[in-house]
């Protein structure tokens, strides 16, 4: 019975040391599994930063890598301390997850492509990811790319030069500056600044020009831009030079980043001579190397008929001015024509600013006709000296012309302003703004209209002249009155018609009350048919007040005579 005891206290004895031992090995696991995730974890936290070299030129691009065993946001990291000495380019960030023998491996890394902006000693600073930094790093920039054999050298290339007219010009004139920027570079936000100076007016002439020339086996963008610089001012100016601004796009060999390092050009700056202008110059100031002064006539005829369009073509041609300068040309032509004049039309050809001015020139009367000339005063800046170019002018005889064009009596669509600086021009050459009319096109297709009317009235009066004669009482009452005309002018959308009887009833009736509501009137249709840009014009208002008109004149007894406008169109024999 002792014995029985005696086994099963050593059995209970046995067990629990059994399972002490099992509690034990299991806390000792424990201990063990928390000691290694403890050394995981410290094992993960470590951040290390390294560059591909630490030796560089300015502009060479390296390569900065910052990596950590964890996975970590892709925005844990800030890079802003590095914009202060360094360009960078967008960073490259990759992040994993490995397992290799059941353990775990995790990691976050950031590569990007900087370049130094200048020489010097600097630093790339440590940075914090959560609670661990990195180390910081010295690099050293050179002047060039002795240090290293790479391909990538301390200067873009890019290259910037000018070219100009002269130095020494006078007030008043302009000359030529010429920029060209060769580019062997990819760039982004690429941008030319213009020249500048105290004084100076500087414009870009033209569109860019571009090119892209081969030179050793390497293909470059090569653009050419024009400026044109007038002197507003005697003396002494500096010009400024251009400036070319950008980024020049790079990317790390096998960096997996790109980065913009900004540069900037300059031509080189340039004293300008500015001479005022002579005392002993006439006329209206025109300093420039060349002016050249041409005419056309059409037709090419020393003879016209009364109310035939000549038409007179002027073209001025200045080197390197200003539209702004060149001068607004008005003539002084006899009572004997009326003029219609077109808007100048300026262009740029070969250097040359050219203004051409299309004036139309409708002979009233029959008879010699004496056409005024053309001079202009200029100051020839390579010679020092004063010039005048001329055109001549034109003696033509005008014969008589037919019915209707002796009857044709236009007004000016628009009365010109009074010149200006009258007093420093010479010859008949004033400066002034010109009017536009743009009429000649119409009334040339309307003389060929009218010439096939004639013509085919012609052959009707031939064909009817068997019929028996009429007296010429009888003859009389067939005329039509001009109030009577202008309304059948107006139904059948004669423009033309309707002024030439407008004139026939306004000499008939100089006094008449309605005189200068008809006269505005007529003169708002030829508004609106004959302008350069010809607009809808509504025959209402016209056609009530000439109705009105003849209402009037027989309320108040006034007859209204008879007198025909129009010759009629059969010629006589």
């Amino acid at each position: 019975m002792v014995r029985l005891k005696m086994d099963m206290m050593k059995n209970n004895l046995t067990a629990r040391t059994g399972l002490h031992r099992r509690l034990k090995r299991y806390i000792w696991s424990l201990i063990a599994l928390l000691a290694l995730m403890q050394s995981s974890f410290v094992y993960a936290a470590q951040a290390v930063a390294t560059v591909s070299k630490n030796i560089v030129a300015v502009n060479e691009v390296f390569q900065l890598t910052i990596s950590i065993d964890d996975n970590v946001s892709t925005n844990a990291l800030d890079l802003s301390p590095l914009e202060e000495n360094f360009s960078l380019g967008r960073p490259n960030v990759s992040s994993g997850t490995t397992m290799i023998n059941g353990a775990i491996t995790r990691s976050t890394e950031w590569k990007v492509a900087l370049a130094t902006k200048e020489i010097g000693e600097f630093t790339i600073p440590s940075f914090r990811i959560g609670a661990t930094t990195t180390e910081p790093i010295e690099i050293s920039s050179l002047k060039n790319s002795n240090a290293t054999k790479s391909q990538n050298t301390s200067q873009p290339d890019i290259r910037v030069d000018f070219d100009i007219d002269k130095d020494q010009l006078y007030v008043g004139e302009s000359i030529r500056y010429t920029v060209r920027i060769r580019i062997g570079e990819q760039m982004s936000q690429a941008t030319l600044i213009a020249p500048s100076g105290d004084g100076l007016e500087v414009k870009q002439v033209g569109d860019d020009r571009q090119t892209e020339p081969v030179l050793n086996g390497r293909r470059y963008l090569v653009i050419t831009r024009d400026y044109q610089i007038t002197a507003g001012k005697a003396g002494s100016i500096l010009l400024r030079g251009a400036e070319f601004r950008g980024n020049v796009v790079k990317s790390g060999r096998g960096f997996g980043s790109t980065l913009r390092i900004p540069v900037e050009k300059q031509t080189g700056d340039l004293k300008l001579s500015v001479r005022d202008k002579p005392a002993s110059y006439q006329g209206l100031w025109l300093p420039t190397q060349d002016l050249q002064l041409e005419q056309q006539w059409q037709p090419d005829s020393k003879e016209i008929r009364v109310g035939d369009p000549l038409t007179r073509t002027i073209t001025l041609q200045i080197k390197n001015a200003e539209q702004s300068s060149l001068p607004n040309l008005t003539l002084q032509y006899p009572d004997k024509v009326k003029v219609y004049d077109e808007k100048p039309v300026y262009s740029t050809v070969n250097g040359y600013t050219v203004m051409t001015l299309k004036q139309v020139i409708l002979p009233r009367e029959q008879g010699e006709l004496s056409l005024p000339a053309l001079s202009i005063n200029w100051w020839n800046t390579e010679t020092s000296k004063q010039e005048t170019s001329h055109i001549d002018g034109l003696k033509v005889t005008v014969l008589p012309g037919d019915s209707i064009n002796n009857n044709i009596n236009l007004p000016l669509l628009s009365e010109p302003t009074p010149a200006t600086n009258n007093s420093e021009m010479t010859g008949t050459t004033e400066v002034q703004v010109v009017t536009d009319s743009g009429y000649w096109p119409w009334l040339t297709a309307f003389f060929a209209g009218l010439w096939i009317i004639t013509t085919a009235l012609w052959l009707k009066a031939r064909a009817s002249q068997k019929a028996p004669l009429v007296s010429s009482s009888s003859q009389s009452t067939t005329d039509i009155a001009p109030l009577e005309g202008m309304k059948q002018a107006i139904k059948d959308n004669h423009p033309i018609k309707v002024q030439a009887y407008y004139q026939q009833w306004s000499q008939k009736n100089p006094d008449h009350p309605q005189q200068e509501q008809l006269r505005q009137a007529v003169h708002v249709m030829m508004t609106a048919y004959f302008s350069k840009q010809p607009e809808k014009w509504d025959s209402t208002a016209l056609m009530s007040l000439v109705q009105g008109t003849g209402q009037a004149g027989k309320i108040t007894g006034k007859a209204s005579a008879k007198v025909s406008a129009l010759t009629p169109l059969v010629p006589s024999k």
